[in-house]
């Protein structure tokens, strides 16, 4: 048995080991986490789970390019709680919110780990190897893309705000309008361009839609061991989660 190979989801490369990961075996582990946060009526574990999926980003080395998206999650989270509590007070209610961005940020941080670990050329073969139509490769490759470089965009656009006004956690409470001013309208305009941007670079390299299944990866030992990690991890969870209620 070639231990290596086993072992290599969990072995440092230059690129981090998320890459060399099949994207079905990425893909199924980010759709198993979403089906999954729905069923799990526990903070506790959803944040365990999030924290997961964050280490995942950052040890990609996509955390600081991650960081604004899964901050303003947070940041909207604390602001909601603090604005029922001052409001209402209902715990229920504050559970419930909780709950809901707990499972929000799972999602978000698990698509990250996906965007910035997963090649489109990469994508589009394995979806290819299991028959996807070719317009539905498109759309998500482009997809894919997308992501990464509007996130590049939106960690360019923080540091040019901290620049130009010393942007600081005490700030941003005393002025909430530099969030929209500064950051929301420039992503919002940059994100139309960019969109237009991956689009044309996608038709521009002869990415046909319409090309036939074909692709050449499959699943292999580092992708099994992948998958049975987490399945260990995810099925962890939902024996806590049964145990806590």
């Amino acid at each position: 048995m070639d231990l290596k190979a086993v072992f290599s989801p969990f072995t440092s490369t230059p690129e981090g080991f998320l890459v060399e990961v099949n994207p079905l075996s990425k893909l199924t582990v980010v759709v198993s986490a979403t089906l999954l946060s729905a069923f799990i009526s526990d903070l506790t574990l959803l944040i365990i789970m999030g924290v997961i999926f964050t280490a995942l980003i950052a040890h990609s080395g996509s955390l600081r390019f991650a960081a604004p998206f899964l901050s303003f999650i947070i940041l909207f989270w604390l602001v909601s709680l603090a604005i029922i509590m001052v409001l209402s007070g209902n715990p229920h209610t504050m559970g419930f919110l909780s709950l809901f961005f707990a499972r929000f940020f799972i999602i978000s941080a698990a698509g990250l780990s996906f965007a910035f670990t997963t090649e489109p050329q990469k994508l589009a073969e394995s979806l290819r190897s299991v028959r996807i139509p070719g317009e539905i490769v498109f759309t998500l490759t482009v997809t894919l893309r997308y992501i990464p470089a509007l996130a590049v965009e939106a960690s360019s656009i923080w540091d040019s705000l901290k620049l130009r006004t010393s942007l600081s956690g005490s700030s941003i409470i005393r002025r909430p309008s530099l969030l929209y001013r500064g950051l929301i309208i420039p992503l919002i305009i940059r994100t139309v361009k960019i969109s237009d941007e991956v689009a044309i670079a996608a038709e521009t390299r002869g990415f046909n839609p319409r090309e036939g299944p074909g692709g050449s990866l499959r699943f292999r030992g580092r992708d099994i061991t992948f998958l049975a990690f987490f399945t260990v991890i995810f099925a962890s969870l939902v024996i806590m989660d049964g145990a806590v209620v």
